[in-house]
């Protein structure tokens, strides 16, 4: 069937991430639990603490398919430091671990903005993006910023679903508010397990962009290798692949 829609990741597929000092933000995060507990950290322990809810997020991401939220990743480093905050202290941590990401704002990969007007003016576009402490609400003030919201007629974010990729109502609930089928459909993104895998899994195309990061995880945890069905360096190479597939399908 000819595609219709077409789905983008947002992290290493629309944005790139900065550098970030997180030894600071480590440090500012560990006077605010002090300050709000009334207690000084020992700062191995905290670190320690730290690093297991980092650890904690990475593996509930990778088994149950969901993402942690900001007060989750908190309620983890705090029970393993045995605290407890003031609840305005906690809310006040919270908001500043979610917009952090402000401070620092990604930037657009290249040629994003050179072909997203081409691309909505031929094909339903959405974004189908895993969320880690900063939520779907604070992306789209990035989206918003940049003017790319014009572009997509939906936006998928984990926190705001409860599920997050490789799952299928992932993909499905958004190409139900695409009025499209898998069959109709592309995913492009860049992580092999998530991104390629997940989509692929529901029926739709899925297309590796590897111009900031190039995943080559072996395959699934089954065994299974995960091949895309293409795999482009620059946003510009999509819109003759589109059209190459299209092509074929008519005749």
């Amino acid at each position: 069937m000819p595609i219709k829609a077409i789905t983008f990741d947002f992290w290493s597929t629309l944005y790139q991430s900065k550098t970030v000092d997180y030894a600071k933000r480590l440090l500012t995060l560990k006077e605010s639990v002090e300050r709000g507990s009334g207690s000084k950290v020992d700062p191995e322990h905290f670190e320690t603490a730290a690093k297991l809810a980092r650890e904690t997020w990475s593996r509930t991401w990778a088994e149950e398919h969901r993402t942690m939220t900001a007060d989750e990743w908190l309620g983890v480093m705090l029970q393993d430091l045995r605290l407890t905050l003031e609840m305005e202290i906690l809310a006040e941590i919270r908001l500043n671990m979610e917009h952090s990401i402000l401070a620092d704002a990604p930037i657009l990969a290249p040629e994003v903005l050179d072909v997203l007007p081409d691309l909505a003016s031929r094909y339903r576009l959405a974004i189908i993006s895993d969320t880690g402490i900063t939520p779907g609400r604070v992306l789209r003030q990035l989206l918003e910023h940049d003017h790319l919201t014009q572009y997509f007629t939906h936006l998928t974010f984990s926190d705001e679903i409860g599920r997050s990729k490789p799952h299928p109502s992932a993909f499905l609930t958004t190409l139900a508010a695409l009025g499209a089928a898998p069959t109709e459909a592309v995913h492009i993104g860049d992580l092999l397990r998530t991104d390629i895998a997940g989509a692929q899994a529901v029926g739709m195309r899925a297309v590796q962009y590897i111009g900031i990061n190039h995943d080559q995880a072996n395959g699934l945890e089954d065994g299974r290798k995960i091949t895309p069905d293409a795999v482009i360096r620059s946003h510009e190479e999509l819109e003759p692949l589109l059209k190459q597939w299209n092509e074929f399908e008519i005749s």
